[in-house]
């Protein structure tokens, strides 16, 4: 068998220019990472890591050249290589995991070499973490999904459902935005996006040459909390993701007395063809919402149909966005939310007990990013920030000012919890990073 060549996907032609623009610290790594107790078979465990490889092309995808000039060359099946760490003499090797994981997920991942990188940490004879670290380029939070399911029904000899090549999802995403659709695309973000302008952040222009870092400050919404909202958000016949992102919207608005606010995120991106296609489909979509009066349900419902509408026009790659900001230095995701998919915790496969583990100390490749993890009946609250562009007495404002909105719509929405506290069904919301 031989490479095959094919065009990249928009999306991927867009990671490739931030990798080299700032890629630093592995800000666009993107990982699988769960942890295994029980007796591993590590030849059931390379027949599965060997299964999934094989199945998914963007698994065994690296690239090359660049700008009009990038190709994406799919190399045959192989077997990639599973590096093996002993940590079971160290004094804590929780600990030593711990920092072992850190510094592979601070690590970037070249994808002109590998865009794939998998690592087996041994902690005791039956409990190793396993990370199967990949290049954003070739995967996206469903895409992870996919590939611990995958994994895990090879682990138990399964077969898993069909999935399309993601060289398909890319054809098709050029024909529809050289035809009609693309051209609704843009007509409809051109208007929605008119004069639109950021937030008025304490920004920092800046500095030329310096490392890039990232910085995390970061809350956990407690279960009544999160019920409540959750209550809230149904009865406006909307989503947890909605009612998160316009506390978000509120906290910018107390912090920069804004209004008119734009915030970026990432959608799904998947007709129900690619629903089990891996690679970078998930697309950023810029949410303008103007927020009038006081209430919390009524900005609700502003950033429901804020929402409702970008989502019905996702599909358009953010960098073909017909709008451009002037006389700023600023970008157009300086300001991002993310409500991760809430995961699949624990299963059990191949005679092992897993369990999928989300990383907080990771690095991202925008200025501000506020990231909402589902934890069971909790919400994770990530508020990541360059320290270069703003100061940490700002980020723990905003932050306080987000879980105060959290906080006091949760309240609000007490009287119509149910009498017996119950939480009201399953939690819904999330697009992606998806």
């Amino acid at each position: 068998m031989t490479v095959t060549e094919i065009r990249p996907s928009a999306g991927q032609t867009l990671l490739w220019f931030l990798d080299r623009y700032r890629g630093e610290e592995g800000a666009l790594n993107c990982p699988v990472l769960c942890r295994l107790r029980g007796p591993l078979d590590r030849d059931r465990l390379r027949e599965a890591v060997d299964h999934v490889t094989s199945r998914h092309e963007a698994l065994r995808t690296t690239f090359t050249g660049g700008g009009h000039r990038l190709k994406a060359l799919v190399h045959p099946a192989a077997s990639p290589e599973i590096r093996e760490v002993d940590l079971s003499g160290e004094p804590d090797p929780g600990e030593s995991a711990d920092r072992e994981v850190a510094r592979e997920l601070g690590t970037r991942i070249d994808a002109a070499e590998s865009a794939v990188r998998i690592t087996l940490w041994r902690l005791a004879e039956d409990h190793h973490v396993l990370c199967f670290n990949m290049h954003h380029m070739v995967t996206d939070s469903w895409s992870c999904n996919v590939i611990f399911e995958d994994l895990c029904a090879a682990l138990e000899g399964k077969a898993s459902d069909d999935a399309t090549a993601y060289s398909r999802f890319a054809e098709e995403q050029r024909e529809a935005l050289a035809g009609p659709s693309g051209k609704r695309l843009r007509a409809f973000w051109g208007e929605r996006l008119k004069d639109v302008t950021l937030p008025p952040l304490p920004i920092r222009q800046a500095t030329v040459g310096a490392p890039r870092d990232t910085r995390l400050v970061q809350h956990v919404l407690d279960a009544p909390t999160v019920a409540a909202l959750d209550t809230l958000a149904k009865r406006e016949r909307s989503t947890m993701f909605v009612a998160l992102l316009t506390a978000y919207y509120r906290a910018l608005r107390a912090v920069s007395g804004a209004e008119d606010l734009a915030v970026a995120t990432l959608f799904a991106n998947r007709s129900a063809e690619h629903r089990r296609t891996v690679g970078f489909l998930a697309n950023m979509v810029l949410l303008r919402t103007r927020l009038t009066g006081t209430g919390f349900a009524s900005h609700l419902r502003a950033t429901h149909g804020t929402v409702m509408a970008a989502f019905v026009h996702q599909a358009l790659p953010f960098q073909m966005l017909p709008i451009s900001l002037r006389d700023t230095d600023r970008r157009l995701d300086d300001v991002v939310f993310q409500m991760m998919a809430d995961p699949v915790y624990s299963t059990r496969a191949g005679g092992l007990d897993i369990e999928v583990l989300v990383p907080d100390g990771v690095a991202t490749r925008f200025e501000l990013e506020l990231v909402a993890v589902p934890d069971r009946d909790t919400v994770r609250v990530l508020l990541f920030y360059n320290p270069d562009r703003f100061d940490p007495e700002f980020a723990e404002s905003l932050l306080a000012a987000y879980v105060d909105d959290c906080t006091t719509a949760a309240r609000s929405a007490a009287p119509h919890t149910d009498q017996a506290g119950a939480r009201p069904g399953p939690r819904t919301g999330g697009h992606d990073d998806q």
